[in-house]
C-alpha cells in the first residue's frame, strides 16, 4: 500500500479497497449525530408521527439520489471529492475550490468539540472552570485520534459505536413511547403548529445535504465496486440517519426534547448517557476530520496526516472561545453551506454527461489549470438559487449549477484537457 494514495494525492487502487462493512460503519458512524435526532424533534413539533414517518423515508430517498451519484464517481475513479474537482474546475483551480468543504467540516468538528467537553463539564460539575476548557481540548483531540490513525481506526470505532448507538436509541425511544402511554397514544397526537409535508422534508434533506454531496466522496473511494458504494451510501442514509430522525422525533412527543442523551438523562441514567453522547459524537467527529485532512492534503500539496495533525492542534485551541456559544460562528458556517451544492453539481455533469463516466481515460497530467467557466457556473448558481422562491436551496443549488455549467461548457466549447495525440498519449505512458 502506497503511502501517496494513502494521503489523499492519487486514487485508490483496487489494491488499497475496503470491505462492504468498513466503509458501511465509518459511512453510517458518519451519519450517526445528534443533528437529525433534533431534525426529528423539529418535526415532532409541527406533524403526526405517520407523517413523519413518510416524510423521513421521501428525505432521505432523495439524499440517496445526490450521495448514489457522488458515491459511483468515488468508487469508479478512486479519488476523493478534492482530487474529483480537478477535473471541472482545473488542477489548480481544484485546490481553492475545494478549501470550502474543509473549512466547514472544521467549523462543526470544533463546535461538536466543544459542545461535548461542555457536556461532560456539565455532568461533573466543572463548568466555568479551567477544567470546562480542558475537557473540550482533550475531546478535540480524543476523536481526533481515530482519524490520524486513518481509515482502519475509523473502522473499528464504527464496529464499536454503532451497535451501542441502535441499541441505545431504540431503548430510549421505546422508554419514551411508554412514557407517552404507549404506541397508540403518539400515532392520536396532534401538534399544535402544524408544519407542511415540504416543509418537513426540507428539514429531513437539510440534515446532510451537505456530506452526502460532498463528504462521502472521501469514504466511497474505498469501496471495491459502484454496487457497495451505492449500498452503503444508501443504508447509511434511509437506515441509519431515518432511525435517528425517528427516535428524536419519539423522544419529543414524549419529554419534549429530541436529544436522546437529555431524555437519558432525565430518566436518570447518566452512564446510558454519556455512553450515547460519547458513540454518536465521536464516530460523526472522526470522519469529519478525516474528509477535512484528505481535502486540505489537496489544497496545500502536503500529506493528509500532516494536514489533519496541523487542524487537530487548530481545532483544539479554537475550542477555548467557546464557538458553540457564538450565533456568528453558526452563520458563516450555514452561509457556506449554502454555497457549496453548486460544486457537486458542476461535478456531477463534467462526468457523466460531459465526459461520459470515462475520467479514467484522461490522464491526470492533460488536466489545464483552471476552468473559468466552472467558477462562473458556481457563483451563477449560488446567486439564483438564493433567490428562487420555491424548492429547496441546496437541492436548487445543484440543479443550477449542473444546468448553468452544461450550457455555458457546450457554448464556449471548452475542454477542461488538452487532447492528445498517439505520441503524446506514449509520452506520458512512458513517464
Amino acid at each position: 500500500m502506497s503511502e501517496k494514495y494513502v494521503d489523499g494525492l492519487s486514487a485508490i487502487p483496487q489494491s488499497g479497497r475496503k470491505s462492504f462493512w468498513s466503509i458501511t460503519m465509518v459511512w453510517t458512524g458518519f451519519i450517526f449525530v445528534v443533528i437529525s435526532m433534533m431534525a426529528g424533534g423539529g418535526m415532532a413539533a409541527g406533524l403526526p408521527f405517520k407523517d413523519i414517518l413518510w416524510v423521513t423515508f421521501f428525505g432521505n430517498i432523495i439524499l440517496s439520489i445526490v450521495a448514489i451519484l457522488i458515491s459511483i464517481i468515488a468508487a469508479h475513479t478512486g479519488l476523493s471529492f478534492a482530487l474529483m474537482s480537478q477535473f471541472s474546475f482545473g488542477k489548480k483551480g481544484s485546490r481553492l475550490a475545494a478549501l470550502f468543504v474543509p473549512v466547514i467540516n472544521l467549523g462543526w468538528y470544533t463546535i461538536q468539540s466543544a459542545i461535548y467537553g461542555h457536556l461532560i463539564a456539565l455532568i461533573f460539575g466543572v463548568q466555568e472552570t479551567i477544567w470546562e476548557h480542558i475537557l473540550m481540548m482533550l475531546s478535540a483531540l480524543v476523536m481526533g485520534i481515530f482519524a490520524l490513525l486513518g481509515f482502519e481506526a475509523l473502522t473499528i470505532l464504527g464496529f464499536v459505536a454503532i451497535p451501542a448507538i441502535i441499541f441505545l436509541s431504540i431503548g430510549t425511544a421505546t422508554k419514551a413511547v411508554m412514557y407517552a402511554g404507549g404506541l397508540q397514544a403518539v400515532m392520536a397526537i396532534v401538534p399544535k403548529n402544524p408544519i407542511s409535508f415540504s416543509a418537513a422534508v426540507t428539514i429531513t434533506v437539510g440534515t446532510w445535504i451537505f456530506s452526502a454531496s460532498t463528504c462521502i466522496a472521501d469514504f466511497m473511494r474505498y469501496a471495491r465496486n459502484i454496487r457497495e458504494a451505492v449500498l452503503s451510501s444508501v443504508l447509511g442514509l434511509v437506515v441509519g440517519n431515518s432511525l435517528l430522525i425517528i427516535c428524536g422525533a419519539l423522544g419529543a412527543y414524549a419529554y419534549n426534547d429530541s436529544d436522546l442523551p437529555n431524555v437519558l438523562l432525565t430518566m436518570g441514567l447518566v452512564v446510558p448517557s454519556i455512553i450515547l453522547m460519547t458513540t454518536n459524537i465521536w464516530t460523526t467527529n472522526g470522519g469529519n476530520l478525516f474528509s477535512t485532512g484528505i481535502n486540505l492534503a489537496h489544497t496545500f500539496h502536503t500529506s493528509s496526516k500532516k494536514a489533519t495533525a496541523f487542524v487537530l492542534i487548530f481545532s483544539m485551541v479554537l475550542t477555548l472561545i467557546k464557538p458553540h456559544e457564538i450565533g456568528a460562528f453558526f452563520v458563516f458556517l450555514n452561509f457556506l453551506g449554502t454555497v457549496i451544492p453548486p460544486l457537486p453539481g458542476i461535478m456531477c455533469v463534467d462526468y457523466y454527461i460531459l465526459n461520459k463516466r470515462k475520467y479514467n481515460d484522461i490522464s491526470m497530467e492533460t488536466l489545464k489549470d483552471w476552468n473559468i467557466i466552472a467558477w462562473i457556473s458556481w457563483i451563477c448558481a449560488a446567486v439564483a438559487a438564493r433567490f428562487i422562491p420555491f424548492g429547496y436551496m441546496p437541492i436548487n443549488g445543484i440543479i443550477c449549477g449542473g444546468a448553468i455549467y452544461f450550457c455555458l461548457m457546450k457554448i464556449f466549447k471548452v475542454h477542461t484537457y488538452t487532447v492528445l495525440n498517439d505520441m503524446d498519449r506514449g509520452d506520458i505512458h512512458e513517464r
